[in-house]
């Protein structure tokens, strides 16, 4: 009996839960990813006190299946409700209390969540891909992988499609997608406003989430997607120091803000998307995922992945793409 294989570029939340599905299935699936470990934008930091996130500060449902996985995960013990609510508002105007609907947290790396999802599939770190072709992946490093029944693409658009010159349907597909940059900052400080989530009405920075699992002080800070296409191109240097200054005005610290990390997510939001939970070129056998295509979230990206590998396995052709 033929065993099927799949190559998957992009170890983020989409591509490891689709990964998964069909190494479940029996398949012997490949996930390449040039990160050195999987989780895209639910991707960890590890510091001397613990761990930190830059990316997807909660998770959330808004139904089945994935109500269902995040059940399982608090059973778990991975994932906890938040609990209490958000302060909105800025220190020079003033703060109001808000409330989180169906938000969930990690309490273990995210990064550990997204590996959970790839179960049995095999996992290449360090490996940057340079072109899909027909059931094809083309590796940087010169290898050509070309025995693939089903090749699937689970990165954002933008980088997609400089894979993809030797597959002109989907390169047409992701011509319309668009994305809105982040940047996310590590940042310790003393003082501030009693909360673990803050929300600020401010052009600059958006959230403020409190790293419970790093030690007293430490908070991820998002901005404005205006902020993140101000300083697209600055040096990192350049944007903690005016995130670090806008901060410490919107919350009146008297103290300098220690900024200890910082990340540009160049695709944090697509804006627009291609529709739908996937895109196929069924000839060719390669497929696209992610949140370019299904839309903004972690909920949105498991599920893309879910969907596609769930047409493969019940088509009656195995590989209806």
């Amino acid at each position: 009996m033929k065993t099927f294989k799949a190559g998957i570029v992009g170890a983020g939340i989409a591509g490891a839960h689709c990964a998964g599905t069909l190494a479940a299935a029996g398949w012997e699936v490949d996930v390449f990813d040039k990160a050195r470990g999987a989780g895209g934008r639910m991707s960890t930091r590890r510091t001397e006190q613990g761990w930190a996130t830059l990316g997807s500060p909660f998770i959330s449902a808004k139904r089945d299946p994935f109500r269902s996985q995040l059940r399982d995960w608090v059973r778990q013990g991975w994932v906890a409700p938040v609990r209490g609510g958000v302060l909105h508002g800025r220190a020079n105007l003033s703060w109001a209390q808000a409330q989180l609907q169906n938000h969930y947290r990690p309490t273990i790396e995210p990064s550990q969540l997204v590996r959970h999802v790839m179960g049995n599939a095999r996992l290449h770190t360090g490996s940057r891909v340079t072109a899909l072709r027909p059931r094809t992946i083309v590796l940087e490093d010169g290898r050509v992988l070309g025995d693939y029944d089903c090749v699937i693409c689970s990165v954002p658009a933008p980088q997609a499609m400089s894979l993809l010159d030797a597959l002109p349907l989907l390169r047409e597909r992701l011509g319309e997608v668009r994305y809105r940059p982040v940047w996310s900052f590590l940042m310790r400080w003393e003082g501030g406003p009693a909360a673990d989530v803050i929300r600020f009405d401010d052009s600059l920075l958006d959230l403020a989430v409190r790293q419970p699992s790093n030690g007293a002080g430490l908070w991820a800070v998002h901005s404005s997607h205006e902020f993140a296409e101000t300083y697209l191109e600055a040096c990192d240097m350049e944007a903690s120091t005016r995130a670090a200054s806008a901060l410490m005005g919107l919350l009146g610290l008297p103290w300098p803000v220690e900024v200890e990390a910082s990340h540009l997510w160049r695709h944090a939001r697509p804006e627009t998307t291609a529709e739908g939970f996937w895109v196929g070129d069924r000839e060719n056998r390669v497929a696209l995922i992610g949140d370019g295509i299904a839309g903004v979230g972690v909920e949105r990206a498991w599920e893309s992945g879910l969907r596609l590998a769930q047409a493969i396995l019940q088509s009656k052709e195995e590989l209806a793409l």
